[in-house]
């Protein structure tokens, strides 16, 4: 299994999921033998201010809708390769069992990252 982030315009979203969905008597359901499960976050907030009470509030979402996939073997590549995302492990969601999985997978991809860089040593 693999665990991927993803960002799709809401056209873009409707026609990955054809192909990971299939249509039966009762309605859509997943094509368990590509995905294990997926869930759409919807359009996340990227700014955030306070109102007038102090609270947070979300001033700017983006205008992608974020899908979070766990694939039952390979990933789907034509249709998914190209709106893979890598937010700092883990994100708003993870899939229980699975946040370490997506941080190896998240440090190969961003090598550099700085979530990926060990500690320096102290030195008194």
């Amino acid at each position: 299994m693999k665990f991927l982030k993803y960002e799709f315009t809401p056209t873009q979203w409707e026609k990955a999921k054809k192909a990971i969905t299939v249509v039966t008597e009762n309605g859509e359901s997943l094509d368990t033998e590509k995905v294990v499960a997926y869930v759409e976050l919807g359009k996340l907030c990227t700014e955030w201010g306070t109102n007038e009470e102090g609270f947070q509030v979300c001033v700017k979402e983006s205008a992608k809708i974020s899908v979070d996939i766990l694939w039952a073997a390979e990933p789907l590549t034509t249709g998914f390769a190209s709106y893979v995302v890598w937010p700092e492990p883990c994100g708003i969601h993870t899939f229980a069992g699975w946040e370490r999985e997506y941080a190896e997978d998240y440090c190969k991809a961003n090598p550099s990252a700085a979530y990926c860089q060990p500690p320096k040593p102290f030195e008194p």
